[in-house]
């Protein structure tokens, strides 16, 4: 019989086998980078709730743990449609 941490551990390397998969098929549009983006951020959710244990730790940790699976999602988002501006902004040129 499986465990929870099985099960969870099972589902990450689907998400991963998913990713991969979405990854060869060459296609860069939105809806791509849209769903590339929900995985990182289901992912690591799962990894901080189960593997991390964080719905035990103190609020502040979980909070910025969680602020941190909001906030690349975010970032995936931001450079598929603003790459260039981004790279502007963050280049020492």
């Amino acid at each position: 019989m499986m465990g929870h941490a099985e099960k969870t551990w099972l589902f990450l390397v689907t998400l991963t086998f998913t990713s991969v998969l979405l990854a060869e098929t060459g296609h860069a549009g939105w809806p791509l980078t849209i769903l590339v983006a929900l995985l990182i951020g289901v992912k690591g959710g799962a990894v901080i709730e189960h593997y991390m244990e964080m719905r035990f730790a103190n609020r502040r940790f979980r909070r910025i743990l969680l602020l941190f699976i909001t906030v690349v999602p975010m970032l995936v988002l931001l450079t598929h449609g603003w790459g260039d501006a981004v790279r502007q902004l963050t280049t020492l040129e």
